[in-house]
């Protein structure tokens, strides 16, 4: 359950959904600015209705004697309470929240620092920012850390990719591995590339279509008795569309989508008559 300790507390509390990282520095925010009114304590006794009439808040499901403690700080808080507090808000140094979570069902559940805590705690945060300078080699170790990510985000990308051309169906056709398909996703001349990079000899034609039905198709060769420039433009035509290249590697468009099938059927054939000469 909830507790209150001169450096730390934990408080519980009935809410439907996680709290949002914007919501805790909200509650941060407001919790600290308090504490920078520094604000006098006040205490009052009055008659229970009286207290609760002016706003004090009061337990649910406590049962109260007829005169109350009433205890309160400016407009910021104002309760019935009988515990012990600190005599002004600007004892409490300052206020972290270090952690949010579910207990049960529509509860949850702050814990925080404060005072002595809460300095020790960003003692830690800073020492743990200058070992991530240090590591990162950088002064600016969140541009260091986005940069550590989209580099993750590129290897993720090749090595799909790298997957992708894996997955291409492959004949072998007089030691040339020859592969003709439809890529669903990824970067074509990507895919194209990773495949003539891991066979010696190598012939490869892709076609894709994007989400506004336009077809994009080329092709990659590598020590192989065809050239992409023809390979690519026969294919297109097929297509309703041309292109063209080098030997090595071609690209071109197409607009006729109920092809595709025979195009692949017609690119394979092409391709593997030259091969086999």
């Amino acid at each position: 359950g909830s507790s209150v300790e001169a450096n730390r507390l934990r408080f519980d509390f009935s809410h439907p959904k996680a709290v949002t990282a914007e919501e805790l520095t909200k509650i941060e925010n407001f919790v600290n600015a308090a504490i920078s009114e520094n604000i006098e304590a006040k205490t009052e006794i009055m008659d229970v209705e009286e207290a609760k009439n002016s706003g004090a808040i009061a337990l649910f499901g406590e049962k109260y004697a007829d005169k109350v403690r009433v205890l309160s700080f400016g407009e910021v808080s104002k309760e019935l309470c009988g515990g012990t507090h600190v005599g002004n808000l600007s004892q409490i140094g300052a206020f972290f929240i270090t952690k949010e979570g579910g207990v049960s069902a529509g509860v949850r559940r702050i814990e925080a620092v404060c005072s002595k805590a809460a300095l020790n705690l960003a003692k830690a945060w800073r020492g743990e920012i200058e070992e991530l300078k240090t590591e990162l080699k950088s002064a600016e170790p969140m541009n260091a850390v986005k940069k550590l990510k989209a580099e993750i985000k590129s290897l993720k990308d090749k090595t799909k990719q790298a997957k992708d051309a894996h997955a291409l169906a492959v004949v072998n056709v007089n030691e040339t591995k020859l592969c003709v398909a439809v890529l669903d996703g990824g970067d074509i001349k990507a895919t194209i590339d990773e495949f003539k990079n891991e066979n010696e000899k190598a012939a490869i034609l892709l076609v894709q279509v994007n989400e506004e039905g336009k077809i994009a198709l080329a092709a990659g060769v590598k020590n192989a008795a065809l050239k992409a420039g023809e390979w690519v433009k026969f294919t297109a035509q097929i297509l309703g569309g041309n292109g063209g290249g080098k030997d090595d590697f071609a690209t071109a468009g197409g607009k006729n989508v109920l092809a595709i099938e025979d195009a692949i059927r017609q690119a394979l054939e092409f391709a593997k008559t030259r091969l086999e000469k």
